[in-house]
């Protein structure tokens, strides 16, 4: 593939592959970290990428196991997180409060794409009209699936807590 195929192929999908990043991460910078890491991806498999019929899924699928990666690596962590390192509890409920902590970020990564971007979003201090942008989904959508998924975690947490 040429540079010029790759560019007609895949730059034109930038801005969504972007808005996914900027989900799935919460700030720009480290979603255009992500976005490069991508990007130099499929450069290197270029070769391959012949064969691929639909580019968003594949990329999609590429970037976010890139954010997956990252998470794991703990390269990136949310901002919400480190309120909890500032709080001093005994041995005990700091571990139980560590531990329901992962149950719950493990239950939203689990939740589909929607619901798991638009969440993070909002536990990293997205406002709701930014995440309209970064979405392009409707004031209506994005509440729905605010209100929807904040019950489901309350639920999952009371399941646990139990």
């Amino acid at each position: 593939m040429t540079a010029e195929q790759f560019k007609e192929r895949f730059i034109q999908i930038y801005p969504k592959l972007f808005a996914i990043a900027m989900a799935n991460i919460g700030n720009s910078d480290d979603a255009k970290d992500v976005m490069q890491s991508l990007y130099m991806k499929l450069w290197e498999k270029r070769g391959e990428l012949g064969t691929v019929e639909n580019d968003m899924g594949y990329c999609r699928i590429m970037l976010i196991n890139i954010c997956r990666d990252r998470w794991r690596t703990k390269l990136l962590e949310p901002d919400w997180a480190a309120e909890y390192e500032d709080v001093v509890y005994d041995a005990h409920s700091e571990l139980e409060t560590e531990d329901v902590r992962d149950k719950i970020e493990r239950f939203i990564a689990c939740l589909p794409e929607r619901q798991r971007c638009i969440m993070t979003m909002r536990m990293q201090g997205a406002t709701t009209e930014e995440i309209i942008e970064a979405t392009g989904l409707s004031v209506e959508n994005v509440r729905t699936i605010l209100s929807r998924t904040r019950q489901l975690v309350k639920d999952f947490y009371n399941k646990i807590n139990r």
